[in-house]
């Protein structure tokens, strides 16, 4: 393993345990068994260092996204099984639900990478249902705010919904909405 791969596991994993504020490049040089100036030779700062794990872990749920949407399925179904799996990976990333948290103590640059990371998925999805409005596989809307209103409902049933999450029946329940709306 050569010395970038190195301080990138190294960081990696303390990163992962404790979150970005109490992680130093002092101590992932300690662990590394390497200086700082090597680190900094690869990584600009210990933000620089921490965004290569964020988008790692955007490019993660992009590429969940990628093999949904390669299946023969209709657009509602990619969309919920997406939600689904969505909600499987940010469920199972320590690393987001460890910034989750610094997030929710009011650690600005936590707040900063989930924001990163947030947007991100936002446009993508965005993006998604551009592409479906113009293919004709859904009426014309307001992309922007559509893929917001989806992206958002994930999130408040991670952190504010008030029982156990049923991801299934979280997911069987968003497919109805978006298929069918409330109003039939």
């Amino acid at each position: 393993m050569d010395k970038k791969e190195l301080i990138i596991s190294t960081a990696r994993d303390l990163f992962t345990k404790y979150g970005y504020k109490k992680v130093s490049m002092d101590e992932i040089a300690l662990e590394a068994n390497v200086t700082k100036k090597t680190i900094y030779s690869y990584f600009t700062d210990k933000d620089t260092l921490f965004m290569y794990f964020i988008n790692e872990e955007i490019e993660n749920v992009k590429n969940e996204f990628e093999k949904i949407e390669k299946k023969n399925i209709p657009f509602v179904e990619k969309v919920s099984t997406s939600i689904y799996n969505m909600l499987l990976f940010r469920k199972n990333s320590i690393l987001i639900s460890n910034i989750s948290k610094e997030a929710k103590n009011n650690i600005q640059q936590s707040i900063n990478f989930l924001k990163v990371y947030d947007d991100s998925i936002l446009n993508y999805i965005e993006d998604k249902i551009n592409n479906e409005i113009k293919l004709g596989n859904i009426k014309k809307c307001d992309a922007h705010l559509t893929a917001f209103i989806i992206y958002k409902m994930y999130i408040s049933l991670l952190f504010e919904y008030d029982k156990d999450i049923d991801e299934k029946k979280f997911t069987k329940e968003v497919t109805s909405i978006l298929k069918d709306g409330l109003f039939n």
